[in-house]
């Protein structure tokens, strides 16, 4: 009784006698699941070497031992009594690096988390996956999914997270979508070969689960006029069909279950152009259920089962034809396309490309708010009033965050949506609803967020990442005003930072303004590039929420 390997096998035999993508011939290999789909992606990529073989259904990356060997280096560098991971990373072709480096099970956890904490996932999986290629070249698709790794903790990079776990989770989850490329065997389920055409169609995936039944049915449904009448959990198949009424009900969901399995397989009979290949096995002598490939057989030959036909073979391999229709070799009036030839391979210096320092720059990670100069104990980190000046100035923020144009804006909604969504204590939430009410009682603060007339555009809480000086700067602006003339050109932009400093007396709030002069810098550098002004173009204000007052920065 063959097996689905078997099938795949003989699939592989007809892509490398037909050699479809050099006579520039389309190729969809349809199948019921993405899980059939990745079985036989996999044994043909193992089996049809130098043939594009493309999934075009969602899965993970973790389906290839390189992903699984990096994945294993990172579980250990944070649970280093994991002996499973450990034993892993002693089985493969790590070993012998790690031994030549004296990397032990002791030393090894604390040499990744540094290379981690410096470089993050992204660099830590780029230097080890060259060490593997190193110690044992990958072939086309372990390479393939080297880079997929690369990329989704590029991905994880972005969120600035250095915790090995949730990136393990993040991987397990981590769902990729192969496109469909040029000059590839594409693979796709039936249902995503809809309203496509191929030269040459192949189904390997007619067995299986008969067409005649629609399985276990949870709830059966009684209907009169297209109305529900009455709903009931349906009890086994067994017992639904010694009872009349419920036989009835279940030979209709097996109708339509026939029904829609037969609506799927015309799907996946018609879209050839050129060539069908229909590929099935024997299913044995007891099997009874009428699947797909008894349905076809049945059809052609007249025998569900039948027992002669023509021997054959494909690419060397020894097959069957139950039934065919047209010319065999069909494919030999297509010609070959002729491939330009590659260029000629410049060789490297004396050393090994890899073994080369690199050339890439590497920037520095910048963010303006901590450009900002302040001297403290160290001590009153970790006091309490410390912690509650933090929350305090989070919170008021959060609120005027949510005001668009003050005279436009419903405070007390405002106000009521914070409360709600707030976890704080309720003194708390008074201590700073009382602030903000102070606050926005200020000329100057009113002033500052009131509409100006004119063509005006109104940022609040953009985020932005950009490149200044060789330095990759993250942030946030609280609040910017781009004035436009009437023509849309733009004309002047203004920075609102805000800044819930307690201050003691007017006479210290230019010294404290001062120390903010970095930070409101960078921000006007960052959207002097973004708009496309000169930095003289843009004004800098700090709005202090406890004093009330605006504080104008000139740009440096």
């Amino acid at each position: 009784k063959p097996t689905e390997e078997d099938r795949f096998r003989v699939v592989a035999h007809l892509l490398r006698e037909i050699d479809p993508l050099s006579r520039g011939l389309s190729v969809g290999i349809l199948v019921r699941t993405n899980e059939s789909g990745r079985r036989i992606v996999d044994f043909l990529r193992a089996e049809c070497k130098g043939q594009n073989v493309v999934h075009e259904g969602r899965g993970t990356i973790a389906d290839n031992p390189v992903v699984a060997l990096l994945l294993s280096l990172i579980q250990f560098a944070t649970h280093p009594g994991d002996t499973l991971a450990w034993q892993h990373l002693e089985m493969s072709p790590l070993h012998h690096y790690l031994k030549t480096r004296k990397l032990t099970r002791h030393t090894l956890p604390l040499t990744l988390l540094r290379e981690l904490q410096s470089g993050g996932f992204g660099s830590l999986i780029r230097n080890w996956g060259a060490i593997l290629e190193k110690e044992h070249p990958l072939d086309e698709f372990g390479r393939k999914r080297l880079q997929d790794l690369m990329d989704a903790a590029g991905q994880f990079d972005s969120a600035s997270s250095r915790d090995c776990n949730e990136f393990l989770r993040f991987i397990e989850s981590y769902e990729i979508h192969e496109l469909a490329a040029e000059n590839a065997v594409r693979v796709m389920t039936i249902h995503q070969s809809k309203g496509l055409g191929f030269d040459v169609v192949i189904l390997p995936d007619l067995q299986g689960r008969g067409i005649t039944e629609s399985g276990e049915i949870d709830f059966a449904i009684a209907r009169e006029r297209g109305q529900p009448v009455w709903a009931l959990k349906m009890p086994r198949r067994l017992i639904a069909q010694s009872d009349p009424v419920l036989n009835e009900q279940l030979q209709a969901e097996d109708e339509t279950a026939c029904f829609d399995a037969l609506c799927v397989h015309y799907v996946a009979l018609t879209r050839a152009k050129q060539a069908l290949y229909m590929v099935t096995g024997y299913p044995g002598k007891t099997a009874s259920a009428m699947t797909p490939a008894t349905l076809l057989k049945t059809q052609l030959t007249g025998d569900p089962k039948p027992k002669e036909g023509t021997h054959t073979t494909i690419d060397g391999e020894e097959a069957v034809c139950l039934y065919e229709s047209g010319k065999r070799d069909w494919y030999l009036n297509v010609p070959i396309i002729e491939q330009p030839e590659e260029p000629a391979k410049v060789p490297l210096l004396s050393k090994e490309f890899a073994d080369l320092p690199s050339q890439r720059q590497r920037l520095i990670r910048v963010s303006p708010s901590t450009q900002a100069k302040h001297e403290m104990n160290a001590g009153s980190l970790f006091e309490r009033s410390y912690r509650e000046s933090l929350d305090f100035g989070t919170a008021i923020h959060e609120l005027f965050a949510g005001v668009s144009w003050i005279e436009e804006t419903d405070i007390d909604n405002l106000i009521a949506k914070w409360h709600q969504q707030s976890s704080a204590t309720d003194d708390f939430k008074q201590q700073v609803i009382s602030g903000f009410h102070r606050a926005i009682e200020s000329d100057e603060i009113r002033r500052a967020l009131s509409r100006p007339k004119g063509n005006i555009d109104l940022w609040r809480e953009k985020r932005f990442e950009i490149v200044l000086d060789d330095k990759w700067v993250t942030g946030s602006f609280d609040r910017v005003v781009i004035q436009r003339d009437t023509g849309g050109k733009l004309l002047k932009a203004t920075v609102i930072d805000f800044k819930s400093d307690e201050i003691a007396s007017e006479v210290d709030l230019p010294s404290t303004a001062e120390r903010y002069r970095p930070q409101l810098s960078l921000y006007a550098k960052a959207l002097a590039r973004m708009l496309g002004l000169a930095v003289s173009q843009i004004t800098c204000q700090l709005l202090f929420t406890d004093s009330g007052v605006i504080i104008d920065l000139k740009s440096e």
